[in-house]
């Protein structure tokens, strides 16, 4: 029962630092700049699947930038003569946004973890995406959390509200994403 009991106060311990040092990065008006270089080292993506090409985060955004490709859109439809991004590929690039802000929120003890996406809510879907435009994913930091299950070795982290937008146009909205760290 003590190791029960040891085993579910390491995790709130863990839960506790890992809000106290989002509350903390919000109070400051702090922006992290992470690079292709870098998310490939967080994620596990790789050539078309990986959907970011840079991730900014401050206090009043987490936004995730991607020039889409041919390659990400080949075989999927044609419109006006062009290839179109799959929508499929929007949900994927919100859940890596959200796996990458989970990384910078955690502590060393997440380190060598695997994720796996647990659920995906609604989308409205706009206006198509086409190569060549620089797609950006953003979500209000106040609208992801992330939360340890007491008595499990558990991360789950969501995000609520995502959007997509080349330059001011929307092109879609996902409105939610939950990940498993395990």
């Amino acid at each position: 029962m003590d190791e029960k009991n040891n085993r579910t106060e390491k995790q709130t311990g863990r839960a506790r630092k890992i809000f106290r040092g989002v509350v903390n990065f919000l109070k400051r008006e702090e922006k992290i700049i992470i690079n292709k270089e870098q998310i490939g080292l967080i994620l596990p993506h790789r050539g078309r699947m990986l959907l970011l090409d840079r991730v900014v985060i401050t206090a009043q955004k987490i936004m995730g930038e991607f020039i889409v490709t041919n390659e990400v859109c080949d075989g999927h439809a044609v419109l006006e003569g062009k290839l179109v991004l799959k929508g499929s590929d929007l949900f994927d690039m919100a859940a890596q946004l959200l796996g990458v802000w989970a990384a910078q929120h955690s502590d060393a003890e997440f380190k060598g973890k695997k994720t796996v996406i647990r659920e995906y809510g609604g989308a409205k879907f706009r206006n198509p995406i086409f190569p060549k435009e620089f797609l950006v994913m953003e979500i209000d930091p106040e609208n992801a959390s992330a939360q340890v299950m007491v008595g499990r070795d558990i991360i789950i982290t969501k995000g609520e509200k995502f959007s997509a937008r080349v330059g001011k146009e929307k092109k879609a909205e996902i409105s939610s994403v939950e990940l498993i760290i395990y």
